[in-house]
């Protein structure tokens, strides 16, 4: 047990802890018993004996009443009542000794003008200084004390500058320790809150540490496994740093080969070059960086197929992401990160796709033919036939041109992926062509219940392919009467079109009240076979052909298609055609020998 707790057990037993006002009496009651002791001892006489009692009597009783429990067990004007008291004690004592005792009384003075000191505030001083005073001067001039040697006043001046010197030094000096004491205690709380937070901190920082970890497992095992996707990492200049298995196995080389390289070793070269001319950079090394990093550079996603080359020279088309990775501590970028996904198997699903298409539609046109000539044949003789064979053979026109349609359709779409699709422009009147397309559908939107509107001045002479702008027409307006309820109405406009450059064109809008489309639907509904969510929930009919075939034809005519719509609140379709460009006329050649 260390010597403050055992001595703070000693005067606990006592009821005078440190804490308590009774430790702050116990030295002036020890001096005066001491005092008293020594009086007794030295048979020194007592000029009144009562005085001395009645002195030591309110000491020994100040004591006892101090020490009832803890100090808040007191008002604080208690802690000037007890010094109080005890200054009248030692006034009476003074009174009642001889003068040989003067000085060790005047001495005793400053045990309790120091309990008084040591107050919060200047209270405490004061009434030291005002009850020294007080009592020296109530002794001095009624003649109870007399002082050898000095007068009276004097006597009184020097106790009572001798108490405000004390009391002021120690007032000071207590209020001094007791701001450090709070700032200290300021401090520690401080210090405490600080080493709760810091403790919490690191428990969370531990937490974190482990999660980051746990994570960088699971990506570094995600990364591993993720054969099928080439996942290539860059830095800030473009070199190759990391290799995962995937790109390992579509490049069928060592990730030490990969590793150290330019990435724009990776890509076909020639492909690359092209890209850099047709975007207008050059074809140097930091060019061709350019052209791959594309939109990355700028914190964008960079996507698109290309070609990829292999070490041992051999190409493997790749659909190609770029992003860029986070930036460092000092804003330097880490680098960048490639995902490749080989192209191949896609490719050639696609390829024998088209092939299979193409030969089916071929195989259909011939009987279709032949069905339509029939049917032309059963017309012919109408006047023959019942009304019921007039309706069946109607049936029948009526499915093989929507047959025929298909057909038309499918072999677009092929010509499309072939690339052998093209336009066969000449003058058209794009009024003619829009009020023709209607009048095909009508059948099947009074059928449908559906009205159809058309918006269109007399005349607006296009630069066009009439068959290939009618099919844009029909499809549009065909989409927008499947979609739309019955009582609806589907809205067909045509305006001339001027733009900026002076080139002439139309601008055609359908727009319809049907369930609309979201989003995602409208970035995809352009793509081959790409039928969108309310389409497959309505049960409508086609096979996701009509708006790729469109977006086909807008290009062709170099043109612009652009899609508004929500759920709820319909779709709207607005295509801008500029004229088409007629192919350049052959130069005459020379004269052959048979001419």
């Amino acid at each position: 047990m260390s010597p403050s707790a055992s001595s703070r057990k000693w005067f606990g037993r006592l009821g005078l802890e440190p804490v308590t006002v009774a430790s702050r009496e116990l030295p002036f009651t020890l001096l005066y018993l001491a005092v008293l002791l020594d009086a007794a001892l030295q048979r020194r006489p007592f000029d009144a004996p009562l005085l001395v009692v009645i002195s030591a009597t309110l000491v020994l009783s100040t004591q006892l009443v101090a020490g009832y429990g803890r100090r808040h067990h007191w008002p604080s004007p208690w802690n000037y009542v007890f010094p109080l008291v005890q200054l009248v004690s030692l006034t009476l004592f003074q009174y009642g000794v001889t003068q040989s005792l003067e000085l060790v009384t005047v001495v005793l003075y400053f045990v309790p003008v120091a309990n008084l000191a040591i107050q919060p505030g200047s209270r405490g001083v004061v009434i030291a200084i005002v009850a020294a005073m007080g009592l020296t001067a109530f002794g001095a001039f009624t003649g109870l004390v007399a002082y050898r040697g000095a007068s009276p006043g004097l006597h009184v001046l020097v106790v009572t500058g001798c108490t405000f010197v004390v009391a002021a030094w120690l007032s000071s000096t207590t209020r001094q320790l007791r701001e450090r004491t709070a700032a200290l205690e300021a401090l520690r709380r401080e210090q405490d809150v600080t080493l709760s937070r810091l403790e919490a901190n690191r428990d969370r920082l531990e937490a974190l540490t482990q999660r980051l970890e746990e994570s960088r497992a699971l990506l570094a095992s995600v990364i591993e496994a993720a054969t099928e996707q080439a996942i290539i990492a860059l830095d800030e200049h473009g070199t190759i740093v990391f290799a995962n298995p995937g790109a390992r196995r579509l490049f069928g080389s060592a990730e030490a080969t990969l590793l150290g390289a330019p990435v724009t070793e990776i890509f076909q070269a020639d492909e690359l070059r092209s890209a850099a001319v047709e975007r207008g950079y050059g074809t140097t090394s930091a060019d061709l960086l350019h052209v791959v990093l594309g939109e990355a550079a700028e914190g964008r996603p960079e996507h698109r197929d290309w070609v990829l080359a292999r070490p041992d020279g051999t190409t493997v088309p790749a659909d190609v992401t770029v992003t860029r990775r986070p930036h460092s501590d000092d804003g330097r970028p880490y680098g960048y990160l490639i995902i490749a996904t080989d192209l191949t198997q896609r490719r050639e699903a696609e390829r024998l796709q088209d092939e299979f298409i193409g030969l089916v539609s071929h195989e259909l046109r011939t009987p279709l033919a032949s069905i339509m000539g029939y049917v032309e044949i059963l017309r012919s003789d109408e006047g023959e036939l019942t009304p019921d064979q007039s309706r069946s053979v109607a049936v029948i026109e009526r499915n093989a041109q929507r047959l025929l349609r298909l057909v038309e359709d499918l072999l677009v779409s092929v010509r499309m992926v072939a690339g052998t699709f093209a336009l066969d422009a000449g003058p058209t009147d794009a009024v003619q062509v829009v009020q023709r397309s209607v009048a095909n559908l009508l059948p099947a939107a009074d059928a449908a219940g559906i009205v159809l509107t058309v918006d269109a001045p007399a005349a607006v002479p296009l630069l066009s392919d009439a068959e290939r702008l009618g099919q844009v027409v029909e499809n549009l307006v065909s989409n927008a009467v499947k979609a739309s309820e019955r009582g609806a109405t589907v809205r067909v406009t045509l305006r001339p079109l001027r733009t900026g450059s002076g080139e002439t064109g139309v601008r055609l809008t359908v727009a319809d009240d049907g369930p609309g489309m979201s989003a995602g639907d409208v970035a995809h509904v352009t793509e081959r076979f790409y039928r969108a969510d309310t389409a497959r929930r309505l049960r409508v009919r086609g096979l996701g052909l009509g708006l790729s075939i469109v977006k086909a034809i807008v290009d062709a005519h170099g043109g612009t298609m652009s899609i508004e719509s929500a759920p709820g609140v319909g779709t709207s379709i607005t295509v801008d055609l500029p004229d088409v460009s007629p192919p350049p006329t052959p130069a005459p050649g020379p004269p052959t020998a048979q001419e």
